[in-house]
């Protein structure tokens, strides 16, 4: 990560939902003495609650721009800048925050990029706004032309490429690959959500949607399209392969395809009077965005085989959420496992958790482990043929990083403390097409799936 940037002086903060005041209001709290909000933008149905959250806090914007419900979903461009640029506050702003649902991302992120404001948006880049996977890159391309143009500094929150357990594997993957020149031949990925939401929930869900057609994929899920993208990325060094154009199969259950394979009696004892008719709910939602998602695919150069690879994306999952009185984001318990073979002579194993979420009185969040094995042939000299890193052995390596900390937690607030201080992250805008190809691959694929196939 180089500076390239001055640091951010006076900043626009567009969304300023859950995501951001749980993720991002604690950071920018840090830096109150140099840098000044110059402006909010959110929806007038969240007001009170965001003067409120903000008053709390000891934050004091300059300016507030409440948008009526007309502008939640793709707000028109066009009065979006109209209404941006009757605001003095806006115009002496350096960079912003984009923090809004992902449809509507792309509005605000390019306003501030052809304005010559540096960017700091949450994943994913842009949502589908049609059946047309094509969008996808589409927005991307218009986002990057526009940032380039201006020079702006248009960073990607992806926490996991500032995660000190991934940042391990990448050195290690980097010195080992250059060494021996073997390539990494597949990667699998399995990923629990553990988020139990039920379908009366889902029709008004504003806070990871899936009303809009689009669920874990564009979640939690760009994390992990992600990650396999850029471990793609490091074949690159050694041969030609064609990261642009994977291929892909997928399937995808849908909410109305879940309450057929796990029925509400079996869980309505847990729920209120009023929430009993969840299964004739589910049925309508065949439209709805995926909860659970598997892909298996391969990167290739023209006919030749390069990479395989496989992601299983898995809400249904277990939770620790406490029913009835509690909401869809409480108790959600994450499972990670992440496993990279470079042929017969290295393998490595990624497993985190947060299982001690149902344990009272542990200081360390999660469960993390990397596990790295090396054929004897293939073992440097003077390194072990089996290496094993727990969550301690990262913070004795990492002396920044507080053993009582979460990795991801920890990681995205360094991603927007590097922004704030110039820096691009780890995750400048360029360097996620090989990911946004990805995404929308499988997206095409997923767009022609409503259930799994009976």
């Amino acid at each position: 990560m180089k500076i390239k940037h001055k640091p951010v002086r006076k900043l626009i903060v567009f969304g300023c939902g859950p995501h951001f005041l749980n993720r991002y209001l604690d950071v920018l709290l840090e830096y109150r003495d140099t840098i000044e909000v110059m402006l909010i933008v959110d929806l007038k149905c969240r007001e009170m609650k965001i003067r409120c959250a903000l008053n709390e806090k000891g934050l004091k914007p300059r300016a507030y721009l409440f948008l009526d419900e007309q502008y939640r979903n793709y707000p028109d461009s066009d009065e979006i800048y109209k209404l941006l640029s009757a605001i003095p506050e806006a115009q002496q702003a350096d960079a912003v925050i984009v923090s809004t649902e992902p449809k509507a991302h792309k509005v605000y992120a390019l306003w501030a990029a052809e304005n010559g404001l540096n960017v700091f948006m949450d994943k994913p880049i842009t949502a589908p706004y049609s059946s047309n996977a094509e969008n996808l890159m589409v927005d991307f391309a218009e986002l990057l032309t526009a940032s380039r143009k201006t020079n702006s500094r248009f960073v990607i929150s992806c926490e996991r490429r500032m995660q000190f357990g991934y940042r391990y594997v990448e050195k290690f993957l980097t010195e080992f690959m250059s060494s021996f020149q073997i390539p990494i031949t597949s990667m699998h990925v399995h990923f629990g959500g553990g988020w139990w939401v039920i379908p009366s929930e889902m029709l008004n869900l504003e806070n990871h949607p899936l009303k809009y057609g689009y669920g874990v994929l564009f979640h939690s899920g760009y994390h992990y399209l992600d990650l396999v993208a850029r471990f793609a990325l490091y074949n690159k060094k050694i041969h030609d392969i064609d990261l642009l154009k994977p291929h892909v199969k997928t399937m995808v259950v849908r909410p109305n395809a879940l309450a057929e394979a796990l029925p509400f009696t079996t869980y309505s004892h847990t729920l209120k009077k009023e929430d009993k008719s969840q299964d004739q709910i589910a049925y309508q939602l065949s439209d709805y965005g995926e909860l659970d998602f598997s892909v298996i695919g391969n990167y290739s150069k023209g006919i030749q085989h390069r990479m395989f690879f496989s992601m299983d994306l898995i809400e249904t999952t277990l939770t620790g959420r406490i029913m009835p009185n509690s909401i869809p984001s409480d108790g959600r318990i994450r499972q990670e496992i992440v496993n990279i073979h470079l042929g017969h002579f290295c393998s490595i194993s990624i497993v985190s958790n947060s299982f001690r979420k149902l344990t009272e009185g542990d200081t360390i969040p999660e469960d993390f482990s990397i596990t790295i094995a090396t054929h004897p042939m293939f073992t440097q000299r003077g390194k072990q043929t089996v290496l094993r890193i727990n969550r301690k052995d990262l913070s004795q390596l990492n002396p920044s990083l507080p053993l009582c900390a979460g990795l991801n937690v920890h990681a995205r607030k360094e991603q927007l403390r590097d922004f704030l201080s110039g820096g691009d992250a780890n995750s400048e805008l360029s360097t996620h097409e090989n990911s946004v190809a990805l995404l929308a691959a499988v997206y095409e694929q997923v767009s022609k799936t409503n259930i799994v196939p009976q």
